[in-house]
């Protein structure tokens, strides 16, 4: 059984249950952020999470597990028990669910993945959410102006030997008020979520490499599609070019993809 942890991904989520208007800030910080896990059927995971209370004064947090997707522009959508693909929602538990905290402390907050016997080899997420409780008093429950923070911590269960697969759709130029850039377009056409990295190389019309775009390390659920932007280091001078890309998801080989662009003119 391996286990990977790294604090890279961060979800984090301001809920103004009243005044949309205000602004809220929160106050307290967990690790790790993500966590990826690999088991086999009928095994269980058992790990902690930290939670420590960076405010002045105490507060009250609840924990529970939830589903979330990504829209395709890698936006995180935390959906509460609704269904979802690929959910390890229901195998994780989560001890204490409710607890506060002194100013500064620090609290551990045991988890345990138990993976069903019946489970298929694939890959698997769910999200362990910690959210404050408003310790309110008379005078703000008058004036109904409640504030929630909320921090999501992204599991990943791959189960089994299971291989990631994927395709490179398609490349477009996005062109921003501030900002030029391609638009990698990619599919997970596997069972298993997988990491992007590699790059886009620009050759003008000589076939000269004029430019080398890194593409951002962003996960592609199974069996979903992406749209990765890929910002231009400087934007090249009107004209036709041509984009090779270069992406590793994981696999022993590199998916490759080649495309002419035009960069036009500005308006």
């Amino acid at each position: 059984m391996k286990r990977v942890q790294s604090i890279l991904l961060l979800s984090l989520l301001i809920v103004l249950s009243i005044a949309p208007c205000a602004r809220s800030q929160i106050y307290f910080g967990i690790t790790p952020i993500r966590v990826e896990l690999s088991g086999n059927k009928g095994e269980s995971i058992t790990d902690i999470f930290y939670v420590r209370n960076n405010a002045s004064s105490s507060i009250r947090l609840r924990v529970y597990v939830e589903n979330w997707i990504l829209r395709e522009d890698g936006t995180p959508v935390f959906i509460g028990s609704d269904p979802t693909p690929y959910s390890c929602k229901d195998w994780i538990k989560v001890n204490p669910q409710d607890f506060r905290l002194m100013p500064d402390e620090i609290k551990a907050v045991r988890y345990t993945v138990s993976i069903p016997l019946e489970t298929d080899n694939a890959g698997f997420h769910a999200s362990v959410s910690f959210e404050n409780v408003p310790l309110t008093s008379e005078k703000l429950r008058a004036s109904k102006m409640l504030f929630t923070g909320k921090i999501s911590a992204v599991v990943y269960v791959k189960v089994g030997d299971v291989n990631p697969n994927g395709e490179i759709c398609d490349m477009r130029i996005t062109e921003e008020e501030n900002s030029t850039g391609i638009i990698l377009s990619i599919k997970n056409t596997g069972k298993t979520h997988f990491r992007t990295k590699g790059t886009i190389e620009i050759r003008n019309a000589l076939g000269e490499k004029i430019q080398e775009i890194a593409i951002p390390d962003t996960i592609a659920l199974p069996e979903s599609k992406r749209e990765i932007t890929c910002l231009f280091q400087e934007k090249p001078e009107p004209g036709e070019y041509e984009a090779f890309c270069k992406l590793d998801i994981g696999r022993k080989e590199i998916l490759g993809f080649e495309k002419e662009l035009t960069i036009q003119n500005e308006k």
